[in-house]
């Protein structure tokens, strides 16, 4: 009788026990998504503060006469018969359109470099404050005269620049318009391809390969991997996040590369930490990172298209690489290609309208070759621009043959793109083919897993 009631007694004292853990559990659940939605409104609201700090900052600009010392932030341009460059004077942004004297003169300058000027500043025109809000740039320059005399940069910017020569120099057997679509691969630099190959690279939606992106950084970080092994934990981590910032600087910290060097560094971190992380969170988490630092940056069309093309790539190239009939390596490139397309296709629709049906087989044509270039390319430049003014030169051009039939195949790849691109209804008809072919594959996929 006393063992059956001291039983029941345990029962009752236990159930209340089971009852407070759980209501203590579900008090501590509560609190636990309080915090995460008062951190989520923190953010919202250091967010938005910052953004209309950034919005008004860019309007407030001393214009009118300027004569002193201005500091190189891009390299300079050819634009039809102007020399174009963009010039910090007095902590504020001006983009120059050059002509006579002062554009030879600005033509010889380097990133980082202080030159001295005179001239008038003036407002943006409204379409061209648009087009460079991303740049914080503030204003016009109508530069008068420039003097010969102008400042070195700091050794970061020397040191990129020397590296931007190299690999030119390593090039210099290539033809003109495979040297300027060569450093257009490896490390961004469009500033010397013509018009022609321009418009065939957008056309044949091949444009992303001349823009660097996580793709460059990977394959820097592939290259540097047998020396990062050896090193410990910390001395790694350091390392990787001193050549991503120096990658970053010789790329000219183009949006697309400073979206690719965060996530790259996010990523490092959290392998380092013990704690790899999903790719979508850790793409969630850089731009959340980068537009709290760089709230412009959500104007630039170039940023929009590397967020998109990863988002595209995280979600739909695993699912796609299963249901694409063939080799798996061949599935793997058309589902990569897919899924950044269908990415990047919300800016592409928006700024530039319906890209190009055929851009998915230039895409799969083009871009594992045009691996193979910037992975190959970047380091046998460097060497060949090395020992190009040694009497070893000739070497310098044998081992960037190869390199230079890569590098014609793709812009072969694109030229042949730009001739078969539909435009209108055509294109549009195209575009369903692909989304009804893809709709049928994945559901020719959920019926076998059902």
């Amino acid at each position: 009788m006393c063992h059956s009631r001291g039983r029941e007694n345990f029962r009752h004292s236990s159930g209340y026990r089971c009852r407070d853990l759980h209501g203590a559990s579900d008090d501590g659940h509560r609190q636990e998504q309080i915090i995460k939605f008062a951190i989520v409104g923190l953010f919202i609201f250091i967010g938005f503060a910052n953004s209309s700090r950034a919005i008004s900052q860019l309007h407030q600009v001393e214009l009118g006469e300027f004569s002193g010392s201005a500091r190189v932030i891009t390299d300079p341009q050819r634009v039809g018969a102007a020399t174009q460059i963009i010039l910090e004077i007095s902590g504020d942004r001006f983009v120059v359109y050059a002509y006579g004297p002062p554009a030879w003169r600005l033509s010889n300058t380097n990133v980082g470099e202080t030159v001295f000027v005179s001239g008038w500043r003036h407002e943006l025109a409204p379409a061209q404050a648009k087009r460079l809000v991303s740049k914080h740039v503030k204003g016009n320059f109508e530069i008068k005269s420039i003097a010969e005399q102008r400042l070195i940069a700091s050794p970061i910017y020397r040191s990129a620049q020397r590296v931007r020569k190299l690999i030119d120099s390593g090039a210099k057997s290539f033809p003109f318009d495979e040297r300027s679509l060569f450093t257009g691969l490896v490390i961004g630099d469009d500033s010397k391809q013509p018009k022609q190959m321009i418009s065939a690279f957008r056309k044949s939606g091949l444009a992303h390969l001349v823009a660097v992106s996580g793709q460059n950084v990977a394959f820097v970080l592939t290259g540097l991997s047998p020396l990062l092994r050896r090193l410990s934990r910390t001395v790694r981590l350091l390392v990787v996040f001193i050549v991503l910032i120096w990658f970053v600087v010789i790329t000219r910290v183009e949006p697309s590369v400073i979206r690719a060097a965060v996530m790259a560094g996010v990523a490092t971190l959290s392998i380092s930490l013990g704690r790899p992380t999903r790719t979508l969170r850790i793409l969630a988490l850089t731009v959340i990172v980068t537009i709290f630092l760089d709230p412009l940056l959500a104007w630039s069309v170039g940023y929009f298209m590397s967020v998109g093309a990863t988002t595209g790539l995280c979600l739909l190239s695993a699912p796609l690489s299963r249901v694409v009939p063939g080799p798996r390596w061949l599935a793997s490139l058309i589902a990569a290609t897919i899924s950044a397309q269908v990415g990047v296709a919300p800016a592409v629709i928006f700024v530039f309208g319906m890209p190009a049906a055929i851009g998915i087989l230039a895409n799969i044509l083009a871009v594992p070759v045009a691996s193979l270039v910037m992975l190959v390319g970047l380091p046998l430049s460097l060497f060949a621009g090395a020992i190009g003014e040694t009497i070893f030169s000739w070497l310098g051009t044998i081992i960037m043959w190869p390199v230079l039939i890569g590098v014609r195949w793709v812009w072969w790849v694109a030229a042949v793109g730009e001739r078969l691109s539909a435009t209108g209804l055509a294109n549009f008809g195209m575009w369903l083919v692909v989304l009804a072919l893809i709709l049928l594959l994945l559901h020719g996929d959920a019926r076998v897993e059902g």
